[in-house]
This record gives structure tokens, C-alpha cells and sequence, in this order.
């Protein structure tokens, strides 16, 4: 299951369930259940091209619409409000002096605008905006 669509009714739930996590960032602890909104992609090499069309200067819509073209897939990426385990930083790149980092993610559960669903556990990529400045 995938979500591509928030409502801010979504965003407001799931900044209430998740307490510390605010609503249009990922909080990233390793090997803890954290929970999130924002970009993530079906196959590492969707989220790195989106990383590299943003260095580029394409817009994120853009970018994501460019990808998701290129799959032949409406959802291959999108914005989503999910509950998930990281695993490891793929990639990271500095784009307009801030770091972006690839995480593979282990997705567990997804916010559907009603409320939170359990989901098959899928491997996913999230694009993560790093915590220090690219030098």
C-alpha cells in the first residue's frame, strides 16, 4: 500500500500519534519504529535520480512527476505518511548546501486519512534531508 495524497487532516493525526515527529520531516533512529511524512520511492535508483534531478534545480513535483513518468507507475514515488523502521543510508549529496540522504526504510504501517493501517512489511528509499550542512 502506498499513499501519494495527504490531506492536512492526515498531517495533523500524525503529528498528534507521533508525539516528537513533526508533520513534513522524518525522524530517523536506528533500529526503532519511527513514524513520518514525506518522500519516498519504490527502488533506490527512483530516489537517487529524484536527488539528482533536485541538484539539477528541477522542482520536487517536477522531479517526482519525471520519475514516476519514467516508471510508467503513478506511485513509484510520492509523498506518504508511514511508520517505519530504518535500515541504512544508501546515498548522500549535497543539494543547494544542505545533505540529502537516501535511507532504505522498512515501511510497517501507512496513514490512509482515517487512521493507521499495518502493511506487509516493504522495503522502501525515503529522500531525508541530513542534520548537518554539506562542506
Amino acid at each position: 500500500m502506498r499513499i501519494t495524497t495527504l490531506t492536512l487532516a492526515a498531517a495533523a493525526a500524525l503529528t498528534l500519534a507521533a508525539g516528537a515527529a513533526q508533520a513534513g520531516e522524518f525522524r530517523i533512529d536506528a533500529k526503532t519504529t519511527s513514524v513520518g511524512v514525506g518522500l519516498i520511492c519504490n527502488t533506490s535508483a527512483q530516489a537517487e535520480q529524484f536527488v539528482e534531478l533536485r541538484a539539477k534545480g528541477t522542482e520536487a513535483k517536477d522531479a517526482v512527476a519525471a520519475i514516476n513518468d519514467q516508471a510508467h507507475d503513478p506511485r513509484a514515488c510520492g509523498l506518504a505518511a508511514i511508520a517505519f523502521v530504518p535500515e541504512k543510508t544508501v546515498q548522500a549529496k549535497p543539494v543547494a548546501d544542505k545533505l540529502m540522504q537516501i535511507v532504505e526504510i522498512n515501511v510497517v504501517a501507512g496513514f490512509n486519512g482515517d487512521g493507521w493501517q499495518s502493511v506487509p512489511a516493504m522495503t522502501q528509499y525515503a529522500i531525508v534531508e541530513g542534520q548537518g550542512e554539506s562542506i
